[in-house]
């Protein structure tokens, strides 16, 4: 779970007041890059600064978002409450089923430009979760195409294993589809410390005694110049 008033995703928020953002596309150049928690921090950050927010769930290829029941509005059996898997927070959103007609109209960028206006009607902030803009899988909506109909495009970038050239291509991609890239925000969750880092290659001297390897394995790990991302 992201604190959603943690300093980088509070720049974020910031920017995109600045821009005046009203409807946001959350991507990432590849799966597991941290799309969903990004997208329902921000959707939290919103809620918190007392927008009505709707987020809405296009990633067809690992959804991180269980329906319940559908709310009782006008369009009863589209708004629905979205609860995130991680942690099981509870958000008004969208979903869409990964087969049928519902697929190939939001594969249209104009057919999403006008649900994203109607949406619009009810709620002052929109947050779309897409999938990988680089994954090319049939069956899903193509990020890029999501990427157009919002007004701006957040990437989220894998510390550790995003690859300069996959960046470089996303950056591509996006600029073909005339989308507004509001910025990058950087996941490092998974990626390890200088500390972390030298206690692999310390553990890989194995012709040093293990109590000596375990003694400045601490210290290396306790050392507040070392607990920076590597």
């Amino acid at each position: 779970m992201i604190n959603a008033t943690m300093n980088e995703l509070e720049q974020l928020f910031l920017s995109a007041e600045v821009a005046q953002t009203r409807s946001i596309c959350v991507t990432a150049c590849h799966a597991q890059s941290g799309v969903s928690s990004i997208a329902s921090a921000l959707a939290e950050r919103y809620l918190l600064a007392g927008y009505s927010t709707l987020l809405v769930d296009l990633n067809l290829l690992g959804s991180a978002y269980t329906p319940q029941p559908c709310l009782t509005t006008e369009d009863e059996g589209e708004i629905q409450w979205l609860q995130a898997n991680d942690h099981h927070g509870i958000f008004t959103g969208i979903t869409v089923a990964k087969t049928g007609a519902d697929v190939v109209s939001y594969r249209n960028p104009h057919y999403l430009s006008e649900k994203i206006q109607t949406w619009h009607r009810d709620f002052e902030r929109i947050i779309i979760d897409t999938s990988p803009i680089l994954d090319h899988s049939e069956g899903i909506i193509p990020a890029q195409s999501i990427a157009r109909a919002c007004q701006h495009t957040l990437i989220v970038v894998q510390g550790g294993e995003t690859k300069q050239a996959q960046l470089v291509k996303t950056f591509e991609l996006l600029k073909q589809a005339d989308a507004n890239v509001l910025g990058c925000m950087l996941n490092n969750h998974n990626q390890a410390t200088l500390g972390q880092e030298m206690v692999r290659e310390l553990n890989r001297c194995k012709f040093l005694p293990k109590s000596i390897r375990a003694k400045w394995s601490k210290k290396l790990l306790n050392n507040e110049w070392l607990s920076h991302i590597a």
